[in-house]
């Protein structure tokens, strides 16, 4: 009877020596992550996009609503523009122009029955995609 109750007593503080380290390893992880990656808690993607085609100047306007404390830090890094899945423009920032919204238009020629897709994608998170369909688009 002795000998089961000690193996008991050894079990029991087995289990707490493993719990215990497995708390203390989340405990760490979530330490590190935070510390790695604190931008990403501040961090947003691109809330929203706004697209419209003057066929006169034959230009895209790209309007972006992405809201930043330091458009110079936190900003929309990349646009890319496509047509039926083929990428027709790219551009690449190193900030963005002041607080949302903000535009920024692309001289392209855009038939009547295209649709154009639009990404938008933050420098530390996340991206916003829209489409302009242009057999729906009143001119």
């Amino acid at each position: 009877m002795m000998i089961a109750e000690e193996r008991d007593q050894k079990n029991q503080r087995s289990r707490r020596r493993v719990h215990g380290v497995a708390v203390a390893a989340c405990a760490l992880m979530t330490i590190l992550l935070t510390a790695l990656f604190p931008a990403i808690g501040g961090a947003n993607s691109p809330q929203e996009i706004v697209l419209s085609y003057d066929q006169a100047k034959r230009t895209l306007e790209v309007r972006i609503t992405h809201t930043s404390k330091d458009p110079a830090a936190h900003y929309v890094k990349k646009v890319e523009i496509k047509r039926a899945d083929k990428t027709i423009a790219t551009a690449e920032y190193q900030s963005q122009p002041g607080q949302a919204p903000f535009a920024y238009v692309y001289p392209l020629e855009i038939g009547a029955e295209d649709v154009i897709e639009v990404k938008a994608t933050c420098n530390i998170f996340g991206s916003k995609t829209e489409k302009l369909d242009m057999r729906k688009t009143p001119r």
